[in-house]
Formats: C-alpha cells, structure tokens, sequence
C-alpha cells in the first residue's frame, strides 16, 4: 500500500514537471520556473480531497506523511529519528537517526466501561444509578473499593485566611473523601471568597482532588453543592476530556442524590454538613461505608513529526537549524471550524502552503549545501513536517521537549504557516528581534526579495514556532500579512492560492537558510519584551467575557476553573472544566495572548469560542457584554 501511494505521490510531480528527469537535469539552484511547477505539485496534491482534511487519525493524513516523508528522501535528507528493536535475547536496542517519523501520542477518548456506587448508612442502602445520580469522571482513574466514608466539606487544605477543610494530621487512608462542590459561602449560596459573582481559584477540582488524594484517599465523591448559587449544580459533567485526570475513580453526584445520601445518614444531614463545610477545621466520619467501582478506557490516538535531515559540516555541524510547517489541517470541520463541521476543508493555505514549501526548501538548501566546498563549516538543518498543530501545537511541543540532540544545540528555528495568499506582495516575518543580530544579518536578504516584508514589533502568532521561543531559541515566522475569510472555513482551497509568489517566499527564504547555515557566529537568544500593543493593557479591554481560568492547569490555551452565571460566557454555555483554545477561529496560547484578542472588541461583538470539553472542541457563539 505504502509503495502505491509512493507511486502516486510521483504521478502528481510527473503531471505537472513535464519528464522524471527534469530536476536532475536543471542547471543552478533557484530556477523560478520549475519550482513553480514542482510548489505546485506538493501543494495540489496535499490540499486534495482525496487527503481527507488531513486531520490526524485519517487515512489522508496518513497517505500525506507518505508524500512527505518520499520527498524528504528524494532530496537526499537523513532519517531523522530513532527506532527501537527487540534482540532475540529480549534486550531492547536502539537504533539512532534510523526513521523519519517521530511517533506522540495525541490523547484520545475515554470510555467507561461500567460503573456503579452503593452506600450503606446504616438505615438505608442507596443504590445510585448512573448517569441519573452520578457520573465517572475524567478527572479520575479507575479502580473498585470498598470502604468508609467521611466528609471532606469542600477539600480545600489552605485557603484564605488560613482557612483548611482539614485538620492537622487528618488521614484518609482507606478511606472515600465525600465532599461539596465549590467554596465556603453564605446563606444565599454565593462566595465568601470572590470579590465578583462566580467562585475563587480555591473552587478548582485540581486542588480540591490533590488535598484528599494526598492524604490517602482511595475515592473522591464530588456533591453538586444543593445550596449553592450557581446552575451547574443541576447538571453531571463527566470532564472525560480534561486530560488532569488522576489513577483514582473520581465520581460526581447530583444534588438531588447528594441530600437524599447525606440526609439518610444518621446523626447529619445535608444542610448540617454544609454549616460544617463553611466553617472547616476536620473531616467528619459518616459511619458510612461505600462501594466505588469504575472501569475507564483509554484509547490513544497517536500522531507522527515527519522529519528529514541536511548534514552539516566541519565546525558548525553540531549546531542545528530546523525548518518546519505543521502538516494537519481539520478534516471534516472537525474542531476550530468557523462555518461550522460537516463539509471537508482542504486546508490548502492552512498548511499545505508551508508545507509544500518545506518540501521545495528541502531540495533546493540540500542542492546549496552540496556546493559548498569540502572545507566549509555549515550547520545541519532539519526539515520538519509537524503533526496536530491545529489542536494545540502537539507535534512542534513534542519535538521540542524531545528533540533529536539537545535544544540548546538548535541556532534557530523558521516556521511557515498559511504563505499561500500572498496579497500585494506583502509578507509577515516575525521574530527578527528574538535573536541577536538576526534583523541586522538577514536585512539584506528580505529587502532582494521583491516582497513588501512587514516585520511586526512583537512576535506574532499561536504556531508551531511557539514551541521553541518558549524553550529559548531564536525563531522566524512567516503568515500572510493580509488574512482572508477562507481561513478554517471549506473554502481555503488549491485554485485559491498564489503560487508564484509563495515560490518567491520559497527563494527568500532558501537564502535566510543558506546565510544563517553557514553565518560564523549563531544568533543568541533575546529575552522577549513585555508586549507593547496598546489595545493589551487590561485597562483598553472594554469587555467581560465572565470566567475564573485554572492557573494550575499547563497544556495549551485556558483552562476554565469558574464560570459567572449572567455573563457572557455562562451565557454562552461555556462550563467549568472546560478548555478555552480558539477565539474566531485564531488558536489561543496563554492569557496574555487572550487579552490582545479581548482587547480588539466592542461590547455586542459576537465571536465564535473554540472550547474542548469531552475530548472534542466545540464552537460556541458568545455575545460580549461590557466590562
């Protein structure tokens, strides 16, 4: 099969260079006229229906690596990463540079398999049903126990004022830690600790969870708070998508079953207990033992860097540039779509530009370098194709926290994403001041291009590029400096693009490649500056879109720890736990990067909010509300 959509992969360059030997025929480096014919080859094939969207996990995005990873090696590259084999002996061997693909795992669904929840209190056996009265979390594991249960109130172990759900030398050990949802509150069920409406960072399930596990709990019951001021106490969320889950079951019980346990249990009840909560100081025995039982599966959906590497030489060899684009687009609509799922995007600008400029830049640096003399000191260069960009800068982050030698070896990293529109000649390239010397070295170059280069005077753009800025290394990025309306939307198609222009990029860019190879001294890492946009300041965001974010969460965009019934998120039906990753389409990194995007609105904006809840990224259409 591999070796047929090799072949196809070949009938695509023939159709279009004209003879099998055109290349190895041409004379010179750059010659615009056959690597106008060759982007475009790369380009219409990788933004074919036939690719499926190329979203990771399809059969098109498979057959695309294919097409990538043939060309990286019909331009002379080395596989860039490692294998393991099993001896005979059992001994586990691994076998370095020997690949061009860099396996990840990307996440997945999860699935229960089944479940179930009893208590006996002594008076009463409750035989909770599923999904009615409780539901398993992805914030927890699997596991089946039996044993006491006591309560937590809300399993907050420092909170203000030196408030603790715990006393000094509780131990839960063996035990199943019952406890209310939020924080201490008053008599109408709000916060004692929010200066606003909503609930404090304190409310996050991620403290509350590692205060009762770190203790000793074998369980965790989470009671929608019966008195609390808030609507998402009529509702179990499974947070099967959160990716914070932990190796314990983790159950959420509705209010309703909530009081009817807690009020069967003698000696308490539910609004006694919740008194109690409000004023900590110790865990409370129930007299209560409990059953958990949760039987959760995973299943990993894995991704793949495809990879290729340029040799370099004498003295600078060790010093390494990577050259990459992100392959992936989002198939069928299926996150991050800002016309909505259901109709194939091609993803021709958005990536299969960048990356068939990866595979023209491929041929021609490696023609470059093999004209070097014998005695020239070069970098090596390492060609990437980067996986599951779309859904959080998967692949690029992967690499970078696994990189082939150690990334303070990289000088530099250059990334393309959505070059393929080129409009009046204009080009973004970020980055030149993330590097010492970089804007000096390479202005030549970009002033030869016979392109309008807009340099902005911050570093712009939620890409793969991140990855590494954020490790230390200098980088440049390039976007179209004029978006269009097709981006993320069915109609960012191949007869869209402008192909002679992204050949001139190309050749730009052959020479930055070329220059930074072979430049004497690398550039050092500039510190980044604080940003200097004037719309970034919280005092020109003239809007409120009503949420607590998780500031223990790490992955890629904004983890929701809270949410403000009335505004315009609780509105919109964003939810706790859920992850905010996509402002109208635009990727969102960190809270920084959101408030410049909050800060270009207008009270009555309607904007399209890209959240993952349950693994999937859904849209939500949220009105901004005034600050």
């Amino acid at each position: 099969m591999k070796s047929l959509r090799r072949g196809l992969a070949g009938l695509a360059l023939l159709a279009v260079s004209g003879t099998a030997t055109a290349q190895s025929a041409d004379t010179g480096v750059k010659d615009f006229e056959r690597d106008l014919r060759v982007y475009t080859a790369h380009v219409t094939y990788l933004a074919n229906d036939f690719m499926e969207g190329r979203v990771p996990g399809s059969k098109g995005m498979e057959i695309a690596r294919d097409y990538s990873e043939h060309f990286l090696v019909q331009a002379g590259l080395e596989p860039a990463f490692a294998t393991e084999e099993t001896l005979a002996n059992g001994t586990v061997r691994t076998n370095e540079f020997s690949s061009f693909r860099q396996a990840f795992p990307l996440g997945g669904t999860l699935e229960v398999k089944s479940s179930a929840l009893r208590a006996d209190t002594g008076n009463t056996d409750f035989n909770f049903e599923a999904e009615r009265d409780y539901t398993v979390t992805g914030l927890g594991g699997s596991g089946d126990f039996t044993g006491d249960a006591v309560f937590v109130g809300y399993s907050i172990g420092d909170g203000p004022d030196g408030f603790s759900s715990y006393g000094e030398g509780d131990d839960l050990t063996g035990k199943i830690a019952v406890m209310y949802r939020f924080e201490p509150m008053d008599a109408e069920g709000n916060s004692t600790w929010s200066e606003g409406d909503g609930w404090s960072d304190s409310a996050s399930f991620a403290g509350k969870l590692r205060s009762a596990f770190e203790r000793g709990a074998e369980a965790a019951l989470v009671i929608n708070t019966p008195f609390a001021n808030d609507d998402r106490i009529d509702r179990l969320d499974g947070f099967r998508g959160s990716g914070r889950g932990g190796d314990k079951p983790v159950m959420m019980v509705s209010a309703e079953a909530g009081k009817m346990f807690l009020d069967s249990v003698e000696g308490h009840d539910a609004e006694s207990l919740w008194a109690a909560a409000n004023e900590g100081g110790g865990i409370i025995d129930l007299g209560t033992t409990m059953a958990v039982k949760a039987e959760l599966e995973r299943e990993v959906l894995n991704a793949e860097n495809v990879g290729g590497i340029l040799r370099g030489k004498g003295d600078l060899a060790d010093e390494w540039i990577v050259v990459g684009a992100h392959l992936d687009h989002i198939g069928m609509g299926y996150f991050g779509s800002r016309s909505g799922s259901g109709t194939l995007h091609p993803g021709a600008d958005d990536n299969a530009s960048g990356s068939a400029a990866i595979l023209l830049l491929a041929d021609l640096v490696g023609r470059s370098y093999a004209e070097l003399p014998d005695d020239a000191d070069a970098r090596s260069v390492l060609f990437m194709l980067f996986d599951a960009e779309e859904s959080g800068l998967n692949g690029s982050r992967y690499y970078s926290n696994n990189p082939i030698i150690p990334i303070e070896d990289h000088a530099v990293m250059i990334n393309f994403d959505m070059i393929g529109r080129v409009l009046n000649d204009r080009l973004i390239v970020s980055g030149m001041e993330t590097g010492s010397g970089l804007k000096e070295t390479l202005q030549p170059i970009l002033d030869n291009s016979g392109l309008e280069i807009v340099t902005p005077a911050n570093m712009s753009g939620a890409s793969d590029h991140t990855s590494f800025y954020t490790k230390n290394i200098p980088v440049l990025f390039s976007i179209i400096a004029d978006f269009h309306t097709d981006y993320h939307t069915p109609g960012d198609t191949a007869w869209k693009l402008n192909n002679p222009d992204t050949v001139r990029v190309s050749h730009m860019y052959h020479d930055i490649i070329v220059k930074l190879g072979t430049l004497e001294e690398r550039p050092e890492f500039v510190k980044p500056q604080p940003r200097q946009s004037a719309n970034t300041g919280m005092g020109n965001i003239k809007v409120r879109f009503g949420v607590m974010p998780d500031y223990n969460a790490g992955d890629v965009g904004i983890t929701i720890g809270g949410v403000t019934e009335g505004t315009s998120a609780g509105l919109a039906g964003v939810q706790e736990g859920d992850v905010l990753v996509r402002w109208d389409g635009q990727k969102i990194l960190d809270i920084e990067d959101w408030m410049g995007k909050l800060a270009e609105h207008e009270p009555g904006d309607v904007v399209n909010v890209g959240v993952k809840r349950d693994g999937e990224e859904i849209t939500l259409e949220v009105t901004l509300q005034g600050k």
